[in-house]
């Protein structure tokens, strides 16, 4: 499949936000709480417009969005990442190929870090795919889910 990456836009923020509120995003993520649209809405823009923060739209050949890659830059060239393939885009072997490009053509030269829930199998194969591996555990944050969240590098 023909992936094409573009910035993410204010406009996009429907469609992020359906994807951020979506049951299985929100079961991996870092906090599981559904976001309410004002503060997606207001993070989206200091995000959009932080010059630290990169957020793309993967759409195939046609222009369909199958998902998106984030970056937050810190200090030392550290790069975390974090994806969410869209549900209707889910089980067809998009993560890899989606993240791949993201990393090769947004983050040369930068060291990743990743985030992941301890037992999602999933982003545990994405992370080896870039060549991390886990370092540490650290406690979850979310009073909703006490599954920690272990670091990749």
């Amino acid at each position: 499949m023909d992936i094409r990456l573009r910035d993410a836009k204010q406009e996009d923020a429907r469609l992020l936000f359906a994807w951020r509120n979506d049951g299985e995003t929100r079961n991996q993520s870092r906090y599981m709480s559904p976001i309410e649209w004002e503060r997606h809405e207001e993070w989206l823009t200091r995000a959009l417009s932080s010059g630290t923060c990169h957020i793309v739209i993967a759409e195939d050949a046609e222009g369909a969005p199958l998902g998106t890659v984030r970056a937050d830059v810190q200090e030392g060239d550290v790069a975390e990442i974090s994806y969410t393939v869209a549900p209707l885009f889910r089980g067809k072997g998009l993560s890899k190929p989606i993240v791949k490009k993201f990393v090769d053509e947004y983050l040369k030269g930068k060291k990743i870090v990743a985030h992941i829930k301890r037992g999602h199998v999933q982003s545990e194969s994405v992370a080896r795919m870039l060549n991390l591996v886990p370092v540490r555990e650290v406690p979850s944050e979310d009073s909703d889910d006490k599954r920690p969240m272990v670091e990749w590098r």
